[in-house]
């Protein structure tokens, strides 16, 4: 996959010399080593005789003999000096969709190169083309930087499943609406907060649009809500209070939202309610820009629709449950979360390495410690932390430890610290060294599953492998 490419991209634009073409025969052996070389870090099975199933439907008119939702199947390369440095094939369903499954681009040229930017516009061109009106993919958690690619070009993650095709590795959708994406927006909305003169506006709108999933929404309920407004000067949770406001595209009233405080410091948007998914989108931003400061969690609950979900989706909202008929019979309701600063999707916690190690290089920095760093003390530094963790297990037989770390708490403390120093200084030296710890890590993974076949060595270690190899 590929990373932080400009999203104007077209499939015509050479970037660094980069030409998208079509698969040949002459191009299976670097596709192969392409798919092998990645999709073995998350996904079992065999990415070879993939690699060779995609080409050979490609080769044969893009017809695949065993794919029965699959109309066309085609596969490009993208190209440069010659040197085939990225492959996707994309399949067209019958359902108007089109899977791009997968796309790949050589470690070497990811980032500025412009590969997996060029090759994304080809499968954005091919769709418009073909009329399709969804490109769909998944991406692999651990892969959290191929994720990113795909969200910094208009790109939506959707959903997400565990032990999908690796026991373990939680695997993400991805989808991109071929058609909202040349759609034009529509004006801002501006919103203001409900004043008595709009009463009857406000009741209009939410009698004639509420009732799409919620049973008895009529005056009464209108006038409840104002009146839940007219106590926010209480401030008191148990008096139930509103905050009422009002989005206009023009002078057209295009969303409705009130925000409703609860016990433990949450808040319900309720109703809420918009005449378009851009409205929505919009007001769903005006929302979380109010949240900021005033509460830990903003919750909802919404109709199932194709565009409501996009909209909350698009915006970062996490999809916590169904409510079948809990607001109108025969009818289901989904709850929508969204925690201020949260900056990912489907409920996953934010990235705690990524997120520590900023804190702290900062803690780092503001001490004055990283003028002072050179490769080989921070190398020693990782050592002699090491040299610690064993100096509290040195004398300890394993039993002893064990029984050590579970009922001695400052033994356990001590054993836990010293592995964290040795942490805080990798961090240190991967900084230096001007490379991802992760995503080299995940490079020797790569190489580790190569070179020790589960079949050969399953049950051995150490010095007993090596003998048997």
């Amino acid at each position: 996959m590929t990373l932080q490419q400009d999203s104007n991209l077209t499939s015509s634009d050479a970037v660094d010399d980069i030409v998208i073409r079509d698969a040949t025969e002459a191009d299976r052996a670097v596709i192969q080593g392409l798919l092998h070389g990645s999709l073995r870090r998350n996904y079992d099975g065999d990415h070879v005789a993939q690699a060779d199933r995609i080409i050979d439907a490609h080769l044969g008119g893009g017809k695949d003999p065993v794919g029965h939702f699959s109309k066309t199947q085609h596969v490009y390369v993208a190209e440069c000096g010659g040197e085939v440095v990225g492959v996707m094939n994309i399949a067209e369903k019958r359902q108007g969709t089109m899977k791009i499954s997968p796309l790949i681009v050589n470690p070497d040229f990811r980032g500025s190169k412009g590969a997996g930017s060029a090759l994304l516009a080809k499968s954005v061109e091919v769709a418009r083309a073909r009329g399709v009106r969804q490109l769909y993919g998944t991406v692999a958690e651990p892969s959290s930087w191929i994720e990113t690619f795909y969200l910094n070009r208009g790109w939506t993650c959707g959903s997400q499943s565990n032990s999908q095709y690796r026991p373990g590795v939680v695997e993400h959708a991805i989808y991109y609406n071929v058609d909202d994406a040349a759609a034009t927006a529509s004006e801002p909305l501006k919103f203001e907060e409900y004043s008595p003169s709009k009463y009857e506006e406000l009741e209009r709108f939410l009698t004639s649009r509420m009732d799409v999933f919620v049973d008895g929404i009529d005056e009464d309920f209108v006038r409840a809500l104002v009146a839940g407004h007219e106590r926010r000067g209480t401030r008191e949770v148990e008096a139930k209070y509103k905050e009422i406001y009002l989005g206009y595209e023009s002078d057209v009233l295009s969303s409705v939202i009130a925000f409703g405080p609860k016990k433990g410091g949450a808040v319900k948007l309720m109703p809420l309610s918009a005449t378009s998914q851009d409205a929505l989108r919009q007001t769903l931003r005006f929302a979380q820009s109010w949240a900021e400061g005033r509460t830990h969690k903003l919750y909802t609950h919404q109709h199932v629709d194709p565009a409501v979900v996009t909209a909350f989706q698009s915006e970062m909202w996490t999809l916590e449950g169904l409510l079948p008929e809990a607001y109108a019979a025969e009818k289901v309701a989904a709850q929508w979360g969204w925690l201020p600063g949260e900056t990912t999707h489907l409920g996953r916690n934010s990235d705690r390495l990524k997120a520590y190690t900023e804190r702290f290089l900062t803690f780092v920095q503001d001490r004055g410690w990283d003028r002072l760093e050179e490769a080989r003390s921070l190398a020693m530094a990782v050592g002699g932390e090491a040299g610690e963790l064993l100096a509290e297990l040195q004398w300890l037989s394993e039993p002893e430890v064990v029984e050590l770390l579970r009922t001695d708490r400052e033994f356990k403390t001590r054993v836990s610290f010293e592995a964290a120093d040795i942490l805080n200084y990798l961090i240190r030296l991967a900084r230096y060294c001007e490379f991802d710890l992760i995503e080299t890590a995940d490079k020797k993974l790569a190489v580790n599953i190569d070179r020790f076949p589960v079949d050969e060595v399953h049950g051995l270690k150490g010095t007993r492998y090596k003998t048997g190899r």
